[in-house]
């Protein structure tokens, strides 16, 4: 983005001078003159997808464009003057099926880093993933869907952050927005479907009369859920939503001077991080700083996979993941007993003596979970000398 923005100062200076002419041929000049080589392909990337290369080199008298076939052919063609903004007929016509009509952009040079290879392959994955299951998080009619969605954005929040130091700011920036505003509009229907199948299989435990009142109760949980999912359903529709699809598309941009991703130093940092967070937690954490426990947790944990972990890796990987199933049941049960709380004022005594009930039992399993904290972390602390 900083050559690009060099190229447009210097194409604005040209038109301001006594030498302008066109925007295109200003354009081209501050181009030849800052030495600028560009990539092209389709913003799904057909063209390395098939081991084929489009580039265009700006030079003193017009523009080169050059194309590599997968077995070593080369093509080039000349456009003279002011006609270089777009490929040549001759080659275009060779990739037009290749990238089925879709228009040719400028595209950040791609890294043959192992790191850099890595994060645009997982970060793909995790477009991926958010397609496969967007369907049926608008149709609702499963939570997996949905869940697996949340999880998908939550890994790209998690690998952006992880390496935040290595990528260019803007680019990073622009995406953790847009994951921002979506994990808002899928957060609070989550937390609805997860306290619905918790409160749903409690109440079936109840005498009848008890499970007639909390019927009552479950009516005020969906209502509101039916509400938060309209809202969901608005942003999946909305221009931001496509906007976070289309940028995923895009491999990720290095930071200037940035030559390497080193994936396994960052999935050491971050579980050192995990490894004081703990050690500074105190004999009996509260539910806040149990819940600050767990955000770090996820961050160590999609580190490590990020770094794609050999064998022993994969046991860090399987003891982070049953440590945060943990630390997600201690939360679930604080967010139960707070929402039902809240709804307490809003129902019939019958019903509020069964939310009273449920309370309780929402007390008893953050105690039980937290019994099991303790060996669960030393698992952990141990698989993590692998990352090291």
């Amino acid at each position: 983005m900083e050559r690009f923005d060099e190229v447009r100062l210097r194409a604005f200076e040209i038109s301001q001078s006594s030498e302008s002419g066109t925007p295109e041929e200003n354009w081209l000049r501050a181009e030849r003159e800052l030495g600028v080589v560009y990539e092209y392909d389709t913003i799904e990337r057909d063209l390395e997808r098939s081991s084929m290369k489009v580039s265009r080199f700006p030079l003193e008298a017009g523009v080169l464009w050059r194309l590599e076939l997968p077995r070593g052919e080369r093509i080039e063609a000349w456009e003279p003057g002011n006609n270089g903004l777009a490929p040549p007929v001759e080659i275009a016509r060779l990739i037009e099926r290749v990238g089925a009509g879709r228009p040719l952009v400028p595209m950040p040079p791609l890294s043959d880093d192992p790191g850099a290879t890595r994060l645009r392959e997982t970060l793909d994955a995790q477009r991926q993933s958010l397609l496969r299951h967007d369907p049926g998080t608008r149709l609702g009619e499963d939570p997996e869907n949905l869940h697996q969605h949340r999880v998908a954005a939550r890994r790209i929040r998690a690998f952006l952050r992880a390496t935040k130091a290595y990528t260019d700011g803007g680019w990073q920036r622009a995406l953790v927005d847009l994951l921002r505003e979506l994990g808002a509009s899928t957060g609070p229907v989550r937390d609805f479907d997860v306290l619905l199948e918790h409160l749903e299989g409690e109440l079936a435990s109840l005498d009848s009369d008890d499970r007639a009142a909390g019927a009552a109760l479950l009516r005020h949980i969906r209502a509101e859920r039916d509400s938060a999912r309209r809202k969901l359903l608005l942003a999946l529709g909305s221009d931001a939503y496509g906007q976070l699809l289309s940028r995923l598309r895009m491999p990720p941009r290095l930071a200037e001077g940035t030559g390497s991703v080193p994936l396994r130093r960052i999935a050491g940092k971050e579980f050192r991080r995990l490894l004081s967070a703990v050690e500074h937690l105190g004999k009996h954490p509260g539910d806040q700083e149990l819940h600050r426990l767990r955000i770090k947790l996820k961050r160590a944990r999609y580190a490590a996979e990020l770094s794609a972990p050999g064998k022993k890796g994969k046991r860090f990987l399987d003891d982070a993941k049953e440590l945060q199933t943990l630390l997600g049941e201690h939360q679930d049960a604080v967010v139960a007993e707070t929402r039902l709380r809240e709804l307490v004022t809003d129902l019939d005594s019958a019903a509020a003596f069964v939310a009273g009930r449920l309370v309780e039992r929402q007390r008893m399993r953050r105690e039980q979970v937290k019994e099991r904290l303790p060996s669960a972390w030393q698992r952990l602390r141990k698989s993590g000398r692998s990352l090291h």
